[in-house]
């Protein structure tokens, strides 16, 4: 079952003093996730179709998929380039360049991802710390005997070919569940804690469970709340308790929650 994987994505345009890494989190095909326009810049669940697609296929690879009528994108590894054509997904790897529009993006792959959020700028520091973690978690997986295809999404080789496929991605499997949002409440430790009613299992195809992962949904947007992430840590019949990363409550009547976790 393919799962989201946390990329980011430098430009290259940028200075090394300026915030050029965005931190992103790409869905499994079938799902309004990561996307970028005709001018390059990186779009989250935008309300139209997107120009170019990164997207999870279902065997758990990183692909980029072009619109039909789109601008020309490439993508270019170890001296080798690749025009994507339309409406044909591109398995991309770690240090692929992606060009469009003269924006060059260079992307970066950290693997599974710990949570569903939208992209958002990360310094050069903090992306030394999640490179060494990810280094450690792969070490560590290869010494327990980890399967390849756990470690797939961020490995690759920067000189392997690059690979067309003729279908786009599949349609996730595993379904997503819309909850009520009844309350926020805030903890003596400070963490905002969302309460909320969702479909009676059976209702939907997927149920909610603890530990599984989703965002609050912004009202104006209809796309994840800034700091909006969640993890289920209480479940009882259809009341469930997650805890989000907000600082503070704020106005929203739903939380989306990932059941594929």
């Amino acid at each position: 079952m393919p799962t989201p994987v946390e990329i980011c994505l430098e430009d290259l345009a940028l200075s090394p003093e300026d915030e050029r890494f965005l931190r992103c989190v790409a869905l499994p095909g079938g799902e309004p996730g990561l996307a970028l326009d005709s001018e390059g810049s990186v779009r989250w669940m935008p309300p139209e179709p997107a120009d170019c697609g990164l997207w999870v296929s279902e065997d758990d690879r990183l692909v980029l998929l072009r619109a039909e009528g789109a601008a020309p994108v490439t993508v270019s590894r170890g001296g080798r380039t690749v025009e994507a054509p339309e409406a044909r997904p591109v398995v991309l790897r770690d240090q692929d360049l992606i060009t469009i529009n003269d924006r060059q993006l260079r992307l970066h792959v950290h693997g599974v991802a710990g949570a569903v959020h939208p992209p958002e700028p990360l310094t050069a520091g903090a992306l030394g710390r999640m490179v060494r973690a990810a280094g450690m978690a792969l070490a560590l997986g290869a010494a327990v005997g980890a399967s390849s295809a756990s470690a797939a999404p961020a490995t690759g080789g920067p000189t392997a070919p690059i690979e067309v496929r003729t279908r786009p991605p599949a349609p996730p499997a595993a379904p997503q569940v819309v909850c009520a949002i009844a309350r926020m409440a805030k903890t003596k430790e400070g963490v905002v804690m969302v309460h909320a009613t969702c479909p009676k299992p059976g209702s939907t195809p997927g149920t909610v469970r603890v530990g599984d992962r989703g965002y609050i949904v912004d009202p104006k947007s209809n796309a994840p709340a800034k700091y909006g992430n969640v993890v289920v840590k209480k479940v009882k019949g259809v009341k469930v308790v997650a805890e989000s990363r907000l600082k503070q409550p704020i106005k929203a009547t739903q939380v989306r929650i990932y059941t594929r976790y």
